[in-house]
């Protein structure tokens, strides 16, 4: 396979390139895009075949989870139920950011949902209007891409598209969190301090 990498600091070509990689997560493709904390590999969840192919493409454990990326934080609906003030607090604090949370959705299952805050990241999943699953862009066990070369070097031959939108702002991946009966549980430490996460539950607002 061929991987295209397209690159999005050509204004004249933005929209365009936005539009291929579009596609090609609607036709079931591998794309990977920039973010604020790292490149993010992803994929149409409403394809199981494509879904699979992540997990062999980075040799990535099942059991591991994606991330449900979205544009607008009124998509948040449409994939959960209820959202506890807890959660609201955060998403209200944090989002669009570098923090995923992790909410219930029924029979003792959860989702992780992260809003970016990278606009090239928002325009292509708006522009695929499928919802994308992503994970790191990179080989499971290595350092997480935080330019569009080190994807290159990981996945190159392996996925259909790289947007590169240069080096990521924060080089560094998301926090992840889960909310349980109000209280939080810090999956993965990243760019948002535990501190934030805690003093944004107590009220005192402090954001990075």
């Amino acid at each position: 396979m061929k991987t295209l990498v397209l690159n999005l600091r050509e204004p004249e070509l933005y929209r365009k390139h936005i539009e291929t990689a579009a596609e090609a997560l609607k036709r079931g493709e591998l794309v990977a895009f920039p973010t604020e904390t790292v490149y993010g590999l992803g994929v149409n969840r409403d394809n199981p075949m494509a879904v699979e192919r992540v997990f062999e493409v980075k040799m990535r454990p099942e059991e591991k989870k994606l991330t449900l990326m979205i544009a607008d934080r009124e998509e948040l609906k449409k994939h959960v139920g209820h959202i506890s003030s807890a959660a609201q607090k955060l998403v209200d604090a944090f989002w669009p950011g570098p923090l995923a949370i992790v909410f219930p959705v029924s029979n003792g299952l959860d989702i992780s949902i992260r809003l970016p805050d990278d606009a090239a990241a928002r325009d292509l999943i708006r522009t695929a209007k499928v919802p994308v699953v992503t994970t790191s862009a990179n080989l499971s066990g290595y350092p997480p891409a935080t330019d569009a070369q080190q994807v290159f070097l990981d996945l190159g031959g392996k996925i259909s598209i790289i947007l590169d939108g240069g080096s990521t702002r924060f080089r560094s991946p998301s926090t992840i969190v889960k909310i349980v009966d109000a209280h939080v549980e810090i999956i993965r430490h990243g760019i948002i301090a535990e501190t934030s996460i805690r003093s944004c539950l107590a009220n005192t607002m402090a954001k990075v």
